[in-house]
């Protein structure tokens, strides 16, 4: 394409300026137009960010766009995913757009074939990248347990689907609430000034799937912003294992290796090349590397800059990378998951409409 890739994005709130900056980093994506409630928030993205936003929905759909972002409430997402599709324009829903499993279902039986992917960023962020990658490797063997404990819900899902390889396997789930009282410290709103604790709900759960595959999931909100409170990322294979960045395998007979994932970054002491990630390494080789450098970007921009592309390609008949099925079905098992915490029995999984398409994760 000898054009930058024409985005158009609906929804003006906080989540949006990511997409907005991962786009503004690069020669060949833009987020051209805009689609929101207010005249306010159509003038303050358009002097944020240059784009022509507005709140005449019909004028924003007859717009030249290769695709829209959704990302907009779970209640609002179905009707502006409907009309981008009734507009031939591909759909990259910011979240599974539903809130229970009823929803899910309706939505996919409408949606299904559409041309929509969803914008689940997480195996995307570096040091997972590099972890899958290397769990896909076969350094450590085959994948047979994961315990997730840096993120929730169906991005915990996601990412623990993608490292075990466990497509649309039933499961078995069991799950409980934990009280995790921590004093508050950072949030969406910045530091606090208050040394009180506060208690947070802690979930934890197991999931068995067919074939042997098991899942930990442990995580509360708190671990998003606090200092006080990490995230951390394990699997375990036949052959050795990974825990966080360290990683243990075996080379041969009686040579156990332990080795560390390691940042190479730009910009480190009197470096005048400019500031920002170059890739990860292990053993002295690339496992990751950011093609979205030299952007200054966080992780988590470069994860949602790697999505825009992604679906950039996908929008020019490229592959799926996260198709509709694949969120339904995340967002199924942390809807499960949390019946399991409510009825304290365990839950099983039953097929779904999605099953029988294909999943970016077998």
């Amino acid at each position: 394409m000898d054009r930058p890739v024409r985005i158009g994005i609906i929804g003006g709130g906080q989540r949006t300026r990511a997409y907005f900056t991962a786009a503004a980093s690069s020669s060949t994506l833009g987020i051209t137009s805009a689609l929101v409630r207010s005249d306010k928030s159509a003038e303050d993205l358009t002097r944020r960010w240059g784009v022509d936003a507005t709140t005449d929905a019909e004028e924003f759909f007859a717009r030249a766009l290769d695709y829209v972002i959704v990302c907009v409430s779970r209640d609002a997402a179905p009707e502006f995913i409907q009309r981008a599709v009734s507009a031939g324009i591909p759909v990259l829903s910011e979240t599974p757009p539903a809130a229970d499993l009823a929803g899910l279902v309706s939505l996919y039986s409408s949606l299904g074939t559409a041309a929509v992917q969803v914008a689940e960023q997480y195996r995307f962020q570096p040091h997972h990248a590099a972890r899958l990658a290397i769990a896909r490797s076969g350094l450590i063997g085959k994948p047979l347990h994961a315990r997730l404990s840096t993120a929730h819900d169906y991005h915990a899902m996601s990412l623990g689907r993608a490292i075990l390889d466990l497509g649309f396997r039933e499961a078995e789930i069991t799950a409980t609430s934990l009280v995790d009282e921590v004093v508050a410290t950072l949030g969406f709103d910045g530091w606090s000034d208050e040394t009180t604790p506060k208690t947070t709900a802690r979930v934890t759960a197991r999931m068995r799937f067919d074939g042997g595959a098991v899942i930990d999931y442990d995580f509360s909100d708190e671990q998003y912003f606090s200092p006080l409170r990490s995230r951390h990322l394990s699997v375990r294979g036949v052959r050795g294992e990974i825990i966080d960045d360290t990683v243990r395998h075996l080379a041969g007979p009686e040579e156990p290796v332990i080795e560390t994932i390691t940042r190479s970054e730009t910009g480190v002491d009197g470096d005048l090349e400019g500031r920002f990630l170059r890739g990860l390494t292990l053993g002295g080789e690339f496992v990751y590397r950011n093609t979205l450098a030299p952007g200054r970007l966080s992780d988590d921009e470069i994860a949602i800059g790697t999505v825009l592309h992604k679906m950039a390609d996908y929008a020019a008949g490229g592959a799926p990378f996260y198709g509709l099925g694949d969120a339904c079905h995340d967002h199924y098992l942390g809807l499960l998951m949390h019946e399991a915490v409510r009825t304290g029995k365990p839950v099983l999984t039953t097929p779904q409409p999605w099953h029988r398409e294909g999943s970016a994760f077998s």
